[in-house]
């Protein structure tokens, strides 16, 4: 919600842009008892921010890299993200995958969270780099598993 639809794939982008389909999408996430993807900025439609309660689980920020970062710059990009996280909880949305043939001709006219997008955002994760970044930054790893348990 505080996320710029054209941040997110087309689909998880129209949750955000329609009231209708949020309210499904807050409405299954609590019949099944599950966190969700829900972050609330100041310019985030009162349509949508009317349709939580104080009993959901928000998150504080997201982190995503967008189009406007440059490839060469994609490191620089998410150690600057960590060491300027805020307290709170932060999902940081990545794209995961091989720059390869299969990945290639999925993904083939998307540059924008393409095959060598997943395959940048691949090698940052698991870098040591990017391992020492939280670290140094004291950045505790949780997972949608872990803020189930608080909402039970």
């Amino acid at each position: 919600m505080g996320i710029h639809p054209t941040h997110l794939d087309s689909h998880m982008g129209t949750l955000f842009s329609r009231p209708d389909l949020f309210a499904v999408y807050v409405k299954v996430a609590r019949e099944y008892k599950l966190p969700f993807l829900a972050a609330i900025a100041p310019n985030t439609p009162t349509e949508l921010t009317s349709l939580l309660s104080n009993k959901d689980l928000l998150l504080n920020s997201v982190l995503i890299a967008d189009p406007s970062v440059h490839p060469g710059d994609w490191r620089t990009f998410y150690s600057n993200a960590i060491k300027n996280l805020k307290p709170g909880i932060t999902e940081i949305i990545v794209h995961l995958g091989y720059d390869d043939a299969e990945l290639q001709a999925v993904t083939v006219d998307h540059a924008d969270y393409g095959a060598a997008w997943r395959q940048r955002d691949y090698d940052v994760v698991t870098s040591p780099e990017f391992k020492k970044a939280l670290q140094d930054n004291h950045v505790i790893l949780i997972k949608w598993n872990d803020l189930k348990k608080l909402l039970n």
